[in-house]
């Protein structure tokens, strides 16, 4: 998932020549289809002699990957450049303005999380949210105490996960834009088998319609294979909730 606005990505599942450009790469976890571009995209960056890219992981995947990566510099004959950071959860990670980055713990088989991006912005302390105009222009010139720094969520990415990635985190829910894993949505897989493959059922959503009252934009995303984009507009819209179908939108990848 390419962002351009923010010049990041979230995951990289299989090399692209055209997006080894962009500066920071968001992982959220080890598996495969999210991370087997990795090696390819720092080649390319140092082919092209771009910076060194900034590559975020989950902690427990740092000195594996570090690992997988400097066997590929030895198959390819060349010490790439890169920085590989493991992530701080306590951490905002300053993209660009007043923009920044927090990883969010998730829940899949092996060590993951998910990303959310803020907006840093200034908000007035409640004891001064009655003044008018004037009044708090006043102030302003002989006081520094009348706003306060406030993180808003604007953007949610999950990687795989369960449903507890939403409904254990308020930051999620109230997020403007999410991201979220939608792995099966028929009875082909159960809710029990989604859920112990560390994945979403869209049953689990429909179930807890309410959590997503907040989010002006749902994007769903990670579909199984098996369904084509016919069978996953056809589902969505038989079972969502019309409030929740109509600001969801299907990530689709296949052509039919």
């Amino acid at each position: 998932m390419h962002l351009p606005q923010f010049g990041l990505l979230f995951d990289i599942g299989c090399a692209n020549y055209h997006i080894t450009e962009v500066p920071r790469l968001l992982l959220t976890h080890g598996h495969l289809d999210h991370s087997s571009g990795v090696a390819y995209y720092i080649s390319q960056r140092n082919l092209r002699k771009l910076p060194p890219a900034d590559i975020y992981v989950p902690p427990p995947l740092e000195e594996p990957l570090r690992k997988i990566l400097q066997i590929w510099c030895e198959i390819e004959g060349y010490q790439s450049q890169y920085n590989l950071q493991s992530l701080n959860y306590d951490k905002y990670y300053h993209l660009q303005g007043n923009h920044y980055f927090k990883a969010i713990p998730s829940v899949h088989r092996v060590p993951s999380n998910g990303y959310t991006i803020f907006e840093k912005r200034k908000k007035i302390k409640e004891e001064f949210k009655g003044l008018a105009g004037a009044e708090i222009a006043k102030l302003k010139k002989i006081r520094s105490d009348l706003f306060f720094e406030n993180y808003v969520p604007v953007i949610s990415f999950s990687g795989d996960t369960k449903i507890e990635f939403i409904l254990d985190n308020n930051t999620i829910r109230n997020s403007e834009v999410l991201f979220l894993e939608c792995t099966y949505i028929d009875k082909a897989r159960t809710t029990e088998q989604t859920r112990f493959w560390g994945h979403i059922h869209l049953d689990e959503i429909v179930a807890n319609a309410s959590a997503f009252d907040n989010i002006k934009h749902l994007f769903l995303i990670h579909f199984s294979p098996r369904y084509t984009n016919k069978v996953i507009r056809k589902v969505l819209k038989e079972k969502l909730p019309s409030s929740l179908y109509q600001k969801t939108t299907p990530f689709l990848h296949r052509r039919t």
